[in-house]
């Protein structure tokens, strides 16, 4: 995941916008120290590639280093460094915060991902665009380290039609009627349309959709909504959305569609980064 280092500066300044305050008062200025982050908890390391531009922005030297996707157990340390302690002291909280909630992520998708599979080989962990504002570059790199894989980045990147599109643009026979020139203009794209059922669903399939997302449907329906269409249109993208969380993820991956949709993963509790801050 690339992040420049203006995002790695405000990353910072959101922490420190001045000065270290308590740091500058108690007199912590040039002595030599070590901080070093330690896991307490089984879980899969993420963020620690940020960390580490952290300290080199404080002019702290790295020293251990796990890389995201390690699996780390109970007093496993993620990443250390040594510089000055004032630095160390700034870096302190904000290296903190990003392993401890990128590292939740990463391995709540982890499970996630284990669970679908052991389910059903073939079937993706998709992510919604229903994060935390501010925080989608670390979301987006936390989820791919646990081994899902983003739905939609943005905007600019797919064509994705809800029922808030249709209704702006003449209702749902009007879609019908507008797929084939959107086949013909965005011809290097999927188009998806979400769907509340079968009987929509047929209709998009035969006017030229090439996927469709079932959104708050039940995995028993699902399952034979999905049998349905697979028997006619075998090629056709079908996806889960809608409520998809790890306690279900395994029924709706029986069902047979291609991908569950969840925000589920940005939910994540952070896992217990501890921190030792010691005088060289």
């Amino acid at each position: 995941m690339f992040l420049a280092i203006d995002d790695i500066d405000r990353l910072i300044k959101e922490d420190v916008p001045y000065i270290d305050l308590t740091g500058w008062s108690l007199g912590i200025r040039d002595q030599a120290g070590r901080i070093i982050y330690f896991t307490r908890e089984d879980a899969v390391a993420c963020g620690t590639e940020e960390v580490r531009m952290i300290f080199e922005r404080l002019n702290i030297k790295t020293e251990k280093f796990i890389p995201s996707g390690g699996i780390i157990k109970p007093g496993d340390e993620l990443i250390s460094g040594t510089g000055r302690s004032c630095d160390i002291h700034m870096a302190w909280k904000v290296g903190q915060n990003i392993l401890d909630h990128c590292s939740g992520i990463a391995t709540k998708a982890h499970h996630m991902v284990q669970t679908v599979k052991q389910a059903n080989p073939n079937v993706a962990v998709l992510t919604t665009r229903k994060g935390f504002p501010g925080t989608k570059s670390l979301a987006i790199k936390s989820i791919m380290t646990g081994g899902a894989t983003p739905h939609r980045l943005g905007l600019s990147e797919t064509v994705l039609i809800f029922k808030q599109h249709i209704d702006c643009i003449g209702g749902f026979d009007a879609l019908l009627a507008k797929l084939p020139e959107l086949k013909t203009e965005c011809c290097e794209k999927k188009i998806l349309v979400e769907s509340s059922g079968y009987d929509e669903a047929k209709l998009l399939c035969e006017a030229g959709a090439d996927g469709i997302q079932f959104d708050k449907i039940s995995a028993s329906e699902l399952k034979k909504i999905v049998a349905k269409l697979r028997a006619d249109f075998p090629k056709v993208i079908l996806l889960a959305a809608g409520g998809v969380n790890e306690k279900t993820a395994a029924e709706y991956a029986k069902t047979n569609i291609n991908g569950i949709v969840t925000t589920d993963l940005y939910n994540a509790k952070p896992i217990d980064v501890g921190v030792k801050i010691e005088l060289l």
